[in-house]
């Protein structure tokens, strides 16, 4: 009952906390419908068919999703004789998927994540594709397209494939986005396989067809029908797919933190405030105990109207946040959220764990006030670091530091993970470390300023002072929303500049040509630009379900980058043909392979060719582990596609429009996120920024709030003093600015401090200066926004108050 009536009489100190639980509750109700509604889809390609049979699969614990092991060729058309004569197959059709892109009007039509969309004309029965026009694709040069890219069965069009454009007519077209060409030249773009479909007769039992294949195929596959046929699901959409479900995680987790961290900052102020209400119930007999139950019954009473409230925002947004995924690629057409009673019981549950989690640590300081502190007028704080804010402060503190080192040299996905970590910890160091450092700040920013100013500035300084904890409060999210956004946002633009350094540098590259509306360059482009390096990516199989990824290194690439390797046996000098590599030497310990060995190795096209190994070097050598001619990889995987090529003429080359590419600095290079990749980081880096400005801001607000609607008689006081009702706003305006002021000026010292660090780690591991690019429009509009609300926040209550007559007549 005292809880109840204490939220009734005390409700605006907990307006923060209700909308900060209420907001958590939605975002936890929000992605957790999401997450569970985010499961794999069976490609719409094989809508039509029952049964499947995929190719063996790899291992996927380094997070590369890399795709199955491919048949060859030959054991595809053995497959297919021994699968077409199961019982109730009418046919076995093996399916191939290879680059294909048209052009009209002499630019590559947009092809979106690079989609592979050429196939056999003999594989659209799996959609299965219908013709709208015209017939089936039977010459060498003739091709079945998509109807909506306007043109007629006869007419003559220009197809990019992996070895450039060329001219085909078109036989006929089709209701899909698929480019569909003659089986025997689909196998040549494609010969390795990796799923063969099955067309069963009218009538026939899938489980039973299934069933029959799967002893067909041993342990060379495996054969898929009902819910399963969703493991077809392409790699690139299952790799997309995980960084939307990172998001969601990162999303839940940032949720659950700052919700904890905006509660416990609510409830340590009110401690403050309500010193005297606890010193007077502990003088009437309450214990310890009996303190620490209300303040729980406060927060649970809070957490239950806010988590309700958060449900039935988070069902009536999920839906909104699902399209957002869809319409960003985080998941594929057609997505929708269903609504599940799991997710919503458990978000109304954690937003409960939430809110007494964020009041344990002020209920025990609460159950520590003496009886004699309701005696007590003094507003100086005695005591505002005790010896555990200390430890936690130093501890928190050095290990966010420590962490943001650890993020400067991860891998770009644990960086994401390791940048949050650091900012969570930073936020709480700084936060307890606050109360301590701020009141050295404010001496050091009045004392210049103490021989200029009247007395509005001396009362300002003079309340800033006595109240630190108000002071400290109102900084400490300041602080913590300027540092966690220009810290993220600095560490994601200088990673990513140093990756794209990374590979400029290792190529002396003085230009570069890059995919212009295209997922990569074919060789007509490769081959249009002079004094190039290029590299041709590739997926080797060795052993089991063992994968390794390799390059084909032209000769310009390898003459250039063969002063920074280190060579531990062998000679580079050897890599020629088609049946040598050059390894590195933790792939070659893992492998048990050594320099003048043979082993087998797995191609892309299926077959597996006996290789030499002519070399052997350090891991920092490359960042291949294995590494080809760029012949070898063109004859194995005659549809891969070049990323860039590293130009080191003066000249740039100057390529026509059809091939897709396009030629830029360097530094232009290096400033450039268009990769599928660099967007979906940036979409996290919105979210992550996003989030903690809103939740943080929330705290700045809720506190203000509080204090200035609890100085009410501080206000009377200065009136009856002689201050004018200008006089009394300015002083509380020149509080709010410096504590904004002061938070920025911790935060942006912490933040630049960090990326200093890192841009020092990127130049010595690169060997090359690293330029660092504040992220000015993020520091700007976090700190007017701070400004802006924090202002709000006091000067408009502060006028409210000085209004009321009630305060003047409580004096």
């Amino acid at each position: 009952m005292l809880s109840l009536a204490t939220i009734r009489r005390r409700w605006a100190s907990f307006v923060g906390t209700f909308t900060a639980l209420c907001l958590g509750v939605t975002i936890l109700c929000m992605t957790a419908l999401v997450l569970t509604s985010a499961q794999p889809e069976a490609p719409e390609r094989y809508a039509g068919t029952a049964v499947l049979v995929q190719s063996p699969a790899v291992d996927q614990s380094d997070g590369t999703f890399t795709e199955n092991r491919p048949w060859s060729p030959e054991r595809t058309r053995e497959l297919v004789g021994q699968l077409g004569s199961v019982p109730g197959v009418s046919a076995a059709v093996p399916d191939r998927s290879f680059y294909a892109q048209v052009v009209i009007d002499g630019r590559p039509v947009d092809n979106p994540g690079g989609e592979l969309r050429g196939h056999p004309w003999s594989s659209a029965a799996l959609a299965p594709d219908k013709l709208t026009a015209g017939q089936a694709p039977t010459g060498g040069r003739e091709v079945a397209l998509d109807a909506s890219l306007g043109l007629d069965p006869g007419d003559r069009v220009t197809l990019l494939t992996a070895t450039g454009p060329a001219a085909y007519t078109v036989s006929g077209t089709v209701d899909s986005t698929s480019f569909y060409l003659p089986d025997a030249a689909a196998e040549a773009l494609s010969p390795g396989v990796r799923v063969i479909g099955l067309v069963t007769d009218k009538g026939a039992d899938p489980a039973a067809v299934a069933s029959a294949a799967a002893k067909v195929v041993g342990k060379d596959g495996k054969v898929l029908h009902g819910d399963s046929v969703k493991d077809l699901e392409a790699k690139t959409a299952a790799k997309t797919r995980w960084i939307g479900l990172q998001i969601l995680i990162a999303m839940a987790s940032l949720t659950a933190f700052v919700s904890v961290f905006v509660v416990a900052s609510t409830f340590a102020f009110s401690i403050v405030q309500r010193r005297r209400e606890f010193g007077l119930l502990r003088t009437i007999g309450a214990t310890p105990r009996q303190i620490r139950r209300m303040m729980y019954g406060e927060s649970l009473t809070v957490g239950v109207a806010a988590g309700v409230a958060g449900v039935v925002l988070g069902s009536a947004l999920a839906p909104v946040l699902g399209g957002l995924l869809v319409d960003g690629g985080l998941e594929p057409p057609g997505f929708t959220v269903r609504m599940q009673a799991l997710p919503l019981l458990g978000s109304f549950a954690l937003g409960l764990v939430v809110a007494l989690a964020g009041v344990w640590s002020a209920s025990r300081r609460a159950a520590r006030i003496a009886p004699l502190e309701a005696l007590r007028e003094a507003a100086l704080e005695k005591r505002p670091m005790t010896r555990w804010r200390w430890i936690g402060a130093i501890g928190f503190t050095g290990l966010g530091l420590l962490l943001v080192l650890v993020a400067a040299g991860s891998s770009s996905d644990e960086m994401i993970n390791n940048a949050l970590y650091a900012a969570m910890a930073l936020i709480v160091g700084l936060t307890l470390f606050a109360p301590a450092v701020i009141p050295l700040v404010v001496k050091a920013v009045w004392w210049p300023l103490g021989r200029l100013s009247g007395a509005t500035s001396m009362v300002a300084r003079e309340s800033s002072l006595t109240a630190v904890r108000r002071t400290a409060s109102t900084a400490a999210p300041v602080l913590v929303t300027v540092g966690f956004a220009v810290l993220i946002a600095g560490m994601f633009q200088l990673r990513a500049s140093g990756y794209a350094l990374e590979e400029t540098v290792s190529q002396e590259a003085v230009s570069v040509v890059t995919p212009h509306d295209t997922p990569g360059l074919s060789d007509a482009a490769v081959s249009d630009v002079a004094d190039g390096a290029s590299l041709l990516p590739t997926q080797l199989y060795a052993g089991g379900t063992d994968h390794i990824g390799a390059v084909g290194v032209s000769d310009g690439a390898i003459a250039k980058a063969r002063d920074k390797m280190t060579v531990k046996s062998g000679s580079l000098d050897a890599l020629k043909g088609d049946n040598t590599m050059i390894v590195r030497s933790s792939t070659a310990a893992w492998l048990g392979w050594t320099s003048g060995r043979t082993v087998p190795v797995t191609f892309e096209d299926g077959r597996t060719v006996q290789v030499k190994v002519v070399a052997e070097i350090t891991d920092d050598s490359s960042t291949a582990s294995v590494l080809l001619t760029r012949e070898a990889v063109r004859a194995h995987s005659p549809s891969a596609l070049t990323p860039v090529v590293y130009v080191s003429g003066k000249q740039r080359p100057d390529l026509p429009a059809s091939l897709g590419a396009e030629s830029m600095s360097t530094s232009e290079y290096a400033s450039r996120t268009d990769a599928e990749d660099d967007r979906l980081v940036q979409i996290f880096l919105v979210i992550l920024i996003g989030m903690s400005l809103g939740y943080t801001c929330l705290a700045i607000a809720n506190t203000l709030m509080m204090a200035t609607a609890d100085r009410a008689e501080d206000f009377g006081v200065l009136r009856l003093s002689g201050a004018t009702r200008r006089q009394v706003l300015r002083i509380v305006a020149a509080e709010s600015a410096l504590s904004v002021g002061i938070g920025t000026g911790l935060g942006l010292s912490i933040a630049l401090i960090a990326l200093l660090g890192m841009r020092s780690g990127l130049s010595s591991q690169l060997g090359t200066e690293v330029h660092l690019n504040l992220p000015w429009s993020t520091m700007l509009v976090t700190i007017g926004l701070c400004l802006a609300l924090a202002l709000a926040s006091s000067v408009l209550p502060a006028r409210m108050a000085l209004r009321r007559t009630g305060a003047r007549a409580a004096l």
